[in-house]
């Protein structure tokens, strides 16, 4: 959980990220749904995409998919990104779920 990487630079932009991804389906149905909570979060999404991209792009070049669930080091930077850029991938799920069930 990003909330415990308090070493982390950008753990802050994490836990906004997967909070408000998680949040957005309780919301609707308490009724607190928000159009423009649900589009800065598909922004925040998008941008750490955008910034995940290149690095995942490397990682996948690199050819090696055991990297994900090897231990983080200094070495492969790209590992970190493929990671991020993955968890991503999953939030864009949940927010097209959250977006096509109306």
């Amino acid at each position: 959980m990003s909330a415990l990487q308090a070493n982390a630079p950008d753990a802050s932009y994490w836990v906004t990220v997967y909070l408000i991804t998680a949040l957005i389906p309780h919301l609707r149905v308490l009724g607190g749904f928000s159009r423009s909570c649900f589009w800065l979060t598909v922004g925040l999404v998008f941008a750490g995409l955008l910034q995940s991209y290149s690095d995942f792009i490397k990682f996948i070049y690199a050819g090696n998919i055991e990297l994900l669930i090897a231990p983080m080091t200094d070495d492969i930077p790209v590992i970190e990104h493929a990671r991020e850029f993955l968890g991503l991938l999953f939030s864009v799920v949940c927010l097209i779920v959250y977006k096509t069930d109306n």
